[in-house]
């Protein structure tokens, strides 16, 4: 008796290649997910740290009885590409390039009214962090400071580029700021 008994249990081609195209289709969802919800982290750690930018502000108001970088009574805006040396030193009481204690900015006590952190500084092409220079967690250093100068507690932000979109009426505080976009980074701002 010769018996070709088969009753062995295994998958099929066409089976295999069902599992693989569905693991292929969740893939395809999950991953731009994942791409937009670290993009949406990075924007909310930016913004604490603008945040952050604007207490210190009103610490050093506070002490001071005074708003750093206004000048001549009006609505100032503190560009951090062009001014971030003076803002760091102004604000942390220290040298930007050698972390000494350094009178900036009206700072005349050297009070550290914020303790800069190596993730808010520019990362150069060599992986180095350039020390005097203010960048978001997107490396873009278009970061923007508006302070009410003439003290009417409104200010309202000049926002030159097309992200974020400047708000159509002043915004009822004393201090605000933003991160203008680019081709490479997103733009937003405190009051979004």
């Amino acid at each position: 008796m010769n018996k070709n008994i088969r009753n062995t249990s295994a998958f099929t081609l066409i089976e295999l290649l069902m599992v693989i195209a569905i693991i292929g289709i969740l893939a395809g969802i999950l991953i731009p997910t994942v791409g937009a919800v670290r993009k949406q982290a990075n924007i909310a750690a930016s913004k604490s740290q603008l945040s952050n930018y604007v207490t210190a502000i009103q610490l050093f108001k506070g002490e001071y009885s005074y708003y750093p970088f206004v000048t001549g009574g009006n609505d100032t805006t503190v560009d951090l590409s062009s001014q971030s040396t003076l803002f760091i030193e102004t604000l942390s009481g220290r040298g930007a390039s050698d972390g000494k204690p350094k009178v900036e900015g009206g700072n005349r006590r050297r009070i550290g009214f914020h303790s800069f952190s190596e993730s808010e500084f520019l990362l150069n092409d060599d992986d180095t962090v350039d020390a005097t220079q203010l960048a978001d967690r997107f490396s873009n250093t278009a970061i923007k400071v508006r302070i009410d100068g003439d003290g009417d507690g409104q200010v309202d932000p000049d926002v030159s580029g097309p992200e974020p979109t400047s708000p159509s009426n002043p915004i009822r505080t004393a201090i605000t700021a933003w991160v203008e976009g680019s081709e490479d980074s997103p733009g937003y701002a405190l009051w979004d």
